[in-house]
């Protein structure tokens, strides 16, 4: 005769010689749905994942200065005249406020509002805190949208703000299988999320690498690099060199265009993914 067991009738209260401090969580790691950090987590292997191709990009959002915990609380009812009795948790939000406004990263959370991710948290003590899934390796907590709030500009009794606001995709489900593993690196020194960039001609096979939001040129800092690495880093292009701060590029087959950043990072040229390329209008 098969026997069962119930899971839900067994519990112990111990708690942890070394417990999270939720005061002191400094970033966040959103990840595609399912997609996991490794279990051999490096300072190197998480910038190199930052220019990972899609969908094994991550995307880190720091720093981080207060958290504010919304819902997740537990709700009871009675039928008739009897007893409460447990009926779950209701929705839960994690509120992130960061040190200040940054409306590119408030631009690219809106663009993706209605999309879900997972996420990772980590704390000042290099905690990495995500979820456990049944695994050897730890996941990410299950987010159905993760989107922002903010005040753009400082009034006469506040500075400009801005929170990022996570909502668990099923509160219940995360707070039982909650996880934490200790890194032997702190993130904040290993990450940045990536800069969105386009290449713009400014002269006939002159070009400049300037921001998408704002236009801030970035070709001194870049424009070496590119030139150095032009036949491996651009698309279309033989070679290049650099001078007056333009990357003046020798055209071969098809379109000018920059490569991916994973194949930026191997050539040096970190934290940017150049989306777009705006050619000389020549009418």
């Amino acid at each position: 005769m098969k026997t069962r067991s119930c899971e839900s009738s067994q519990m112990n209260t111990g708690g942890s010689a070394c417990k999270i401090d939720w005061g002191k969580v400094k970033g966040v790691i959103l990840v595609e749905p399912g997609v996991k950090l490794p279990e051999d987590l490096t300072a190197e292997k998480m910038a190199e994942l930052c220019h990972a191709d899609r969908p094994n990009r991550i995307y880190p959002i720091f720093p981080i200065c207060e958290y504010a915990k919304g819902g997740g609380e537990v709700q009871t009812s009675a039928v008739g005249y009897g007893p409460n009795l447990y009926n779950g948790l209701n929705a839960q939000t994690d509120t992130f406020t960061l040190q200040r406004f940054d409306e590119m990263l408030n631009a690219q959370l809106l663009k993706c509002a209605d999309k879900e991710w997972d996420a990772y948290y980590w704390d000042s003590n290099m905690m990495l805190i995500g979820y456990n899934d049944g695994t050897d390796v730890l996941a990410g907590i299950p987010m159905s949208t993760v989107y922002p709030v903010s005040t753009p500009f400082s009034t006469s009794s506040a500075k400009s703000t801005m929170t990022v606001n996570l909502c668990h995709k099923d509160a219940e489900d995360s707070q039982k299988n909650f996880d934490y593993v200790k890194l032997d690196f702190n993130p904040t020194n290993a990450v940045k999320g990536l800069t969105e960039v386009m290449l713009v001609e400014k002269e006939t096979g002159k070009y400049q690498v300037v921001e998408t939001i704002g236009g801030y040129d970035r070709t001194p800092d870049l424009g070496n690099a590119i030139a150095e690495a032009a036949a491996t880093v651009m698309d279309g292009a033989t070679s290049a060199s650099y001078e007056n701060e333009l990357i003046t590029v020798v055209a071969g087959e098809g379109e000018i265009g920059m490569k991916s950043p994973s194949v930026l990072y191997e050539n040096d040229i970190k934290w940017v993914e150049c989306v777009k390329v705006v050619k000389l209008d020549k009418a």
